[in-house]
């Protein structure tokens, strides 16, 4: 089926005649659907001129037109090999944005954990729900949250009582089918960690083909006293993809949120995290990690924004990147006033193998208080000669002391996971990427 074209002023119009249709089964999310689309009217979509937006361009995702996701009508592939072992009996799967029971499975969790599809259990009234949704995705004045709230439909949602530990890691595993329509998921998911639980979520994002679509997945975190969370997100979208995503958290007294993100696939991807400590003495890590070839985009914008006294937050962001690649860093250390002996650390490292490929870095501080320790810093640079001299003179090839290098400059952010099929998954995927003909046009003398 041939595309339907449209200009960049008919995005909108065309988007919303959907949302008046998925109203009617919850109150709850009617409402948030209603203001969402109302915000997404009065909001302008970001352009070049915007500070936040300067670096990359988004005609990709404005030179199309979108169908909702809900309405293809496709044949969904066998999808087990995405299954991670460890959560055989703790996965939710969502495919083009909608929960599919048939693949989802947790009855491997222990009494007292609530999961499942969000939507059911808006649709029963859940006071959770209600409590929560909506409340951490702080994105003032961003139009891409509004336009999730406008389409939310299915989505995870994860509550975790007090003083239990979930030892089993929860996947969510969201699946995006190829199709010849162009189409647009806002996949949603929500995670409440009450005092002194633990768990461990994996969130997965997956193109079964090479067509485009845009993929747009908010999430939201809430951290109760002294609760753990670790969330590794993985972007494997396919490669023509547009993928915008946004993760709010927020952490209160003694509690631990680690993030990892590792970026693969999509053409173009902006992912935004935003950590914010609402009480005295918290840990947060929001590390990351990018490989990127071809014409592929990546751009990573973080907050730690420290609003209390007594904190430890840490970001090591590392990119590999290949061809005609571009990668964007912008990382905000953000201490407010009051906001004493906060220890924070942020670094952007970038490996650039092509004369052709372009990194783009701002790290920043935003310090109003005076007894902190925060550093921050960035680098751009490429393979060292007398590295690959010494690891020829070991016997490698040329080829071979290249690869290694590329690997040992990026293994460092996935070492730090902890579920050993994911680990494995992505030492596979690096394997698989310092293995194609990279370009390393550029060795540094």
């Amino acid at each position: 089926m041939a595309k339907i074209k449209h200009q960049t002023n008919e995005f909108l119009p065309e988007l919303l005649k959907f949302q008046g249709s998925l109203n009617g089964k919850s109150k709850l999310l009617d409402d948030l659907r209603l203001k969402g689309a109302e915000e997404v009217k009065n909001t302008p979509f970001p352009k070049p001129k915007d500070e936040d937006w300067r670096f990359i361009s988004l005609k990709e995702l404005y030179k199309d037109s979108y169908v909702l996701a809900r309405n293809l009508k496709v044949d969904v592939p066998d999808i087990s090999e995405y299954f991670i072992p460890e959560s055989s009996e703790a996965r939710l799967v969502f495919i083009n944005g909608l929960f599919s029971k048939k693949h989802s499975s947790v009855k491997g969790l222990p009494e007292g954990v609530i999961i499942g599809n969000l939507a059911d259990l808006a649709a029963n009234n859940n006071p959770l729900i209600k409590k929560h949704l909506n409340q951490y995705a702080d994105f003032q004045g961003d139009v891409f949250t509004s336009f999730n709230n406008a389409f939310l439909q299915d989505g995870a949602f994860i509550y975790v009582p007090k003083d239990l530990q979930v030892d089993t890691p929860v996947q969510l595993l969201n699946i995006q089918t190829d199709a010849e329509e162009t189409y647009f998921t806002t996949s949603r998911c929500l995670v409440v960690a009450d005092e002194r639980s633990e768990i461990t979520i994996v969130e997965e994002h997956v193109g079964l083909g090479d067509n485009k679509y845009f993929n747009l997945p908010v999430v939201e975190v809430n951290l109760e006293r002294e609760s753990h969370v670790k969330h590794t997100k993985i972007q494997r979208d396919s490669k023509q993809s547009i993928h915008i995503a946004r993760t709010g958290a927020h952490v209160k007294q003694h509690a631990n949120y680690e993030s990892y993100t590792i970026t693969l696939g999509a053409k173009l991807s902006r992912n935004e995290p935003r950590i914010t400590q609402l009480e005295e003495e918290v840990e947060f890590t929001v590390d990351g990690l990018v490989l990127i070839d071809g014409d592929q985009v990546s751009d990573t914008h973080s907050v730690m924004d420290h609003r209390f006294s007594h904190c430890e937050s840490h970001q090591l962001h590392k990119c590999v990147i290949n061809g005609n690649a571009h990668s964007v860093f912008n990382g905000k250390i953000f201490v407010r006033k009051d906001a004493q002996k906060i220890d924070s650390f942020q670094e952007n490292r970038n490996l650039l193998l092509s004369r052709k490929g372009l990194v783009n870095t701002k790290p920043q501080l935003e310090i109003f208080a005076d007894d902190v320790v925060c550093t921050h810093g960035a680098t751009v640079g490429q393979l060292e000669e007398d590295e690959v001299f010494y690891l020829k003179s070991r016997g490698l090839s040329e080829k071979q002391a290249k690869e290694l290098l590329v690997y040992a400059f990026a293994l460092e952010t996935i070492e730090n996971i902890t579920v050993d099929s994911v680990q494995k998954l992505l030492v596979d995927e690096l394997h698989g990427f310092t293995n194609r003909e990279l370009d390393y046009e550029l060795i540094a003398k």
